[in-house]
């Protein structure tokens, strides 16, 4: 019986021998996008030159003992990949290549030296019987303190590259990661087929094995995350795309929420006990090499000087307290060699010392900064707890999205994390003063099924935030008291969609009939608190026409000569909260004047609103949920 009709209840039974893996591994490597997987799959980890996950073909053959192993054929197969936080369920098979998958990039950096290092203490009763072994003993624990100290002046290098990679990729976004998006998740992490017209009984399979994943595995699945850096050809790609477009993978509803994402992502990082591990290993080789090394000094330096061996370090004693001296780049008092071979040694025993300077202080860098880290997230979950509200952010286009994240992750300095309900996503950006901050996003406009009255009516029921804030752009009607980038708060929301038009003496007349809505009185008397950033408070019009007319403009103007500008999301969040009785208000700023749009100041304006929304957030204005009415 095939994995991809195993009885659920029953553990799986590996399918898929090693020389399979193998095969769909290399399948997979010269692929379309071959070399994308591959970094995706297998990440540089810490130590820069090391990946932090097994070969491909370990990943495969783990997930055909897990049962997680999608498998038609060596060129047709996808590797399923639970949460990263949820540990697999007792008495599952592949405990071993999941070990080493997860401890990669450590099991390559240290078992190496450390075996070396063993195999250089049991020659040691070798050695002293036949001196010719005494190289091979030293020379073992030479290469593990070579290999330790590569490793470890690697990791240095990539810490620093890590600290200019901000500078070096500016503009670039960092923030969501591949382990970000599957935290909390399972997630399609290498898919390869080539033929599109086999794209929808894969995609088929992938969500029939989730859903029969013993253990558990297959409750409490909310969403399945793509990642398109994990498929192998752009026909499957393409098959992906498609059916994103859904908010369930089938027809029949299985509960699955799709999300494709391009994550970029980055190393893990370090723990203090890998850096203190790492620090004792190089200690460890170091002593071995110099009491290794200690019977070769006196070796050589008997043999050379006979029966006059004053001075010199002709003992096992007297030759480990020299290279121990040397050690702090000096000989010892009344002390020192004669022969070329060993004051070689002792000048290589002085470079060991001073390469292992820039060990003890990389791995104290990497002990402090694991540390500062465990803090940062201690103190993070306090203050979480210590939240009382919910204060929900919309937005509509991609600038707002990112200058919002961007804007508060540099106050929190806390990593995006990603929730998925249902066909939404909302990005929990951290807590502010006591207000946890919640972020989404609608497709421009009201009236689509991605729009904003849908979207923020959705989002209101399932997480019932306490203030529902509406941000980012739009156009100004007053240019001259007004500047590009201004602040505008709708005290007043009209929304211009509803209308009656009838027969006038010179043509058609336009009687609005919208609604005149007023936002929350708490947010809006709160905005008039934010002394930093003076607001424009007044009249904002709301309707679903992207303006971009001087004819429109004026004609608005006209009608509207109280209004301070317009936007297109306003009336479907108003609609939304009204029906929920949610706290709301549109805070937008300035990028064009509704003729001649460019994108030109949209990023500008949509951080200046953002900037706003977050200061009303610091003063502690939503500190505590609106009084019920």
């Amino acid at each position: 019986m095939s994995a991809d009709h195993a009885d659920p209840g029953r553990a799986y039974t590996p399918a898929v021998t090693f020389a399979q893996a193998r095969a769909a591994a290399r399948a997979a490597r010269t692929a379309e996008h071959g070399r994308q997987v591959r970094r995706t799959a297998r990440p540089r980890g810490v130590f820069g030159a090391i990946r932090s996950r097994a070969p491909l073909s370990l990943q495969l053959y783990g997930a055909a003992l897990e049962g997680r192993l999608v498998w038609r054929g060596e060129n047709e197969f996808a590797m399923l990949e639970p949460p990263l936080r949820r540990r697999p369920p007792r008495g599952t098979r592949g405990a071993g290549p999941r070990l080493a998958d997860r401890f990669w990039d450590v099991f390559v950096a240290f078992t190496p030296p450390a075996l070396l290092l063993l195999l250089s203490l049991a020659l040691i009763p070798l050695a002293l019987v036949r001196r010719e072994w005494l190289v091979v003993v030293l020379t073992l624990p030479v290469l593990g303190v070579f290999h330790v100290a590569g490793v470890l002046v690697a990791m240095a290098l990539n810490l620093v590259w890590q600290v200019l990679r901000p500078v070096v990729e500016r503009g670039r976004d960092h923030r969501v990661t591949t382990e970000e998006l599957r935290g909390e998740h399972w997630s399609v992490a290498v898919c390869h087929q080539a033929r599109f017209e086999r794209a929808e009984p894969l995609i088929k399979a992938i969500v029939d094995r989730l859903a029969a994943l013993p253990g558990g595995w297959g409750e409490d699945r909310g969403s399945l995350v793509c990642v398109l850096n994990g498929v192998t050809t752009e026909a499957m790609r393409t098959a992906f795309l498609a059916r994103a477009r859904h908010a369930r993978l089938d027809d029949q509803g299985d509960g699955l929420a799709f999300l494709v994402s391009l994550p970029r992502a980055h190393p893990r990082e370090p723990s203090e006990r890998e850096a203190v591990s790492g620090l004792l290993l190089y200690l460890f080789a170091g002593a071995t090499l110099v009491f290794v090394e200690a019977a070769l000094v006196a070796d050589s330096e008997a043999e050379a000087c006979g029966n006059d061996c004053a001075g010199r370090p002709a003992t096992y004693w007297t030759a480990l307290r020299w290279l121990s001296q040397r050690l702090l780049l000096t000989d010892p008092p009344h002390l020192s060699p004669a022969t070329p071979e060993v004051v070689v040694t002792g000048w290589f025993t002085s470079i060991v010392a001073l390469t292992g300077v820039l060990v003890v202080l990389t791995a104290g860098r990497w002990y402090l900064a694991a540390r500062r880290r465990r803090r940062a997230n201690l103190d993070k979950e306090l203050t979480a707890m210590d939240a009382t509200t919910k204060v929900l952010l919309l937005v509509a286009t991609s600038v707002e999205y990112e200058q919002v994240k961007a804007v508060v992750r540099a106050h929190t300095e806390h990593a995006p994390e990603v929730d998925f309900r249902g066909p939404h996503v909302v990005f929990n950006l951290g807590v502010v003063s006591k207000a946890t901050i919640l972020l989404a996003r609608s497709e421009p406009g009201t009236t689509a099924t991605a729009g904003a009255m849908l979207t923020a009516q959705t989002l209101i029921e399932d997480l019932r935030p306490d203030y529902v804030i509406l941000t980012g752009i739009c156009y100004g009607l007053r240019k001259g008291p007004q500047r590009i980038g201004d602040v505008l708060v709708a005290g007043q929301l009209r929304v211009l969609d509803l209308k009656k038009i009838v027969d006038g003496e010179s043509g058609p007349v336009e009687i609005p009939r919208g609604a005149r809505a007023e936002p929350s009185v708490k947010l809006l008397n709160a905005c008039y608190a934010v002394d930093a950033m003076k607001p424009h408070i007044g009249v904002m019009l709301s309707g679903n026409t992207l303006l971009n007319s001087e004819e429109e403009r004026n004609r608005l103007i006209a009608a509207h000569p109280d209004a301070l500008g317009g936007e297109m999301e306003g009336a479907g969040v108003y609609a939304a909260a009204a029906k929920h009785r949610a706290d709301w208000i549109v805070i937008k700023a300035i990028s064009d004047w509704g003729v001649g749009k460019t994108k030109r100041h949209q990023a500008r304006a949509a951080r200046n609103a953002a900037e706003f929304v977050l200061h009303l957030i610091t003063l502690g204005a939503l500190d505590t949920p609106p009084t019920p009415t």
